[in-house]
């Protein structure tokens, strides 16, 4: 490997990815919104840095300008990616760009969920155009549960989606780990696209799993879907469900709950997302609370990383013993 772009390079699959390539020896070139970005960049491994939106053609020119391959990931609050991903392919085309992978979705023809179709757009743009490309297809993510933290701590894993709807999973360090041996030998993945599905599971069982690995009971708790647009409307669910547990909850349970309270009011930052980009989440979340979402190929995942992918459970186990030391 030469040079890698990596965009959104901070994210939640970025950071990983970024240690994963700069372990292989790659030079990493991360793409990131700012300079406190820039210096985790940095941190994971990162020896050139670029710094900007991705949406400003001047950015993403520099950016693309020189390197030999790229991961290309938009974030989420970004509504319109077809531009973006047309400007790739422009300058990918013309600087000679010989891999691009492709950060997608799950099931990209979910009509009913505007980023999966957004996804589902750039995958269309990308099948007809010179750059080789990989397509990677991630499932919802264990670790968006951790925005509650401080909730799980406390005793309580609330989240704006029912606690019984079967959601596929996977664990991004999985998701970056296989994008990362796709780099390592592109000639076998070019013009191929992967699901990166590892179980389905719903809250209630997600819920048991952090309860098992922090040795005491953790309750699954349904917000409104709605919550984003009106926190307040969180209050009744969440007080309900510290009464249902207030026989197990010790002091220092209830100060993670404050503290957890206080956090969830600006979860990803979400106070700065357009509000187009809030009622595309508000949708998301409304669809999972009555569907679920399904899981992909399951034989994909395994196969890329030559191992049997992370369970909820070990993950589960592996965040309590990091963020409990």
């Amino acid at each position: 490997m030469s040079t890698v772009l990596v965009t959104s390079a901070a994210g939640g699959v970025g950071r990983p990815l970024v240690r994963a390539l700069a372990a292989q020896g790659a030079t990493v070139r991360a793409l990131v919104k700012n300079q406190a970005q820039a210096s985790i960049a940095r941190s994971d491994g990162a020896t050139e840095i670029r710094v900007g939106d991705m949406r400003q053609d001047a950015v993403l020119t520099e950016a693309v300008t020189g390197a030999d391959s790229m991961y290309h990931a938009a974030p989420t609050q970004i509504i319109d990616e077809v531009p973006i991903a047309e400007r790739i392919i422009e300058l990918g085309t013309r600087h000679g760009l010989s891999h691009l992978v492709f950060h997608s979705v799950i099931h990209p023809e979910i009509t009913e969920l505007p980023h999966h179709t957004q996804k589902e757009n750039v995958e269309k743009l990308l099948a007809d155009q010179p750059v080789p490309t990989t397509i990677l297809r991630p499932s919802h993510y264990m670790q968006n549960y951790l925005e509650f933290w401080e909730f799980i701590r406390g005793g309580l894993m609330p989240y704006p989606v029912s606690t019984t709807s079967p959601m596929g999973v996977v664990d991004v360090e999985d998701v970056a780990e296989a994008a990362a041996a796709v780099f390592l030998a592109p000639d076998e993945h070019i013009g191929k696209t992967y699901d990166l599905s590892t179980e389905t599971i719903d809250r209630n069982a997600m819920a048991a799993a952090f309860a098992d690995a922090l040795g005491y009971p953790v309750t699954a708790i349904r917000l409104p879907p709605t919550v984003l647009l009106n926190p307040l409307s969180a209050a009744g669910a969440v007080v309900g469900g510290a009464a249902r547990a207030i026989t197990t909850l010790s002091p220092r349970r209830v100060s993670h709950l404050i503290k957890g309270a206080k956090e969830a009011q600006n979860a990803r930052g979400i106070k700065t997302w357009s509000p187009q980009a809030r009622d595309n989440y508000v949708q998301m979340m409304t669809y999972y609370d009555s569907h679920g979402l399904p899981v992909g190929d399951l034989s994909h995942l395994p196969s890329l990383l030559g191992r049997t992918p992370t369970s909820y459970a070990d993950f589960a186990r592996r965040e309590v013993a990091r963020r409990t030391r």
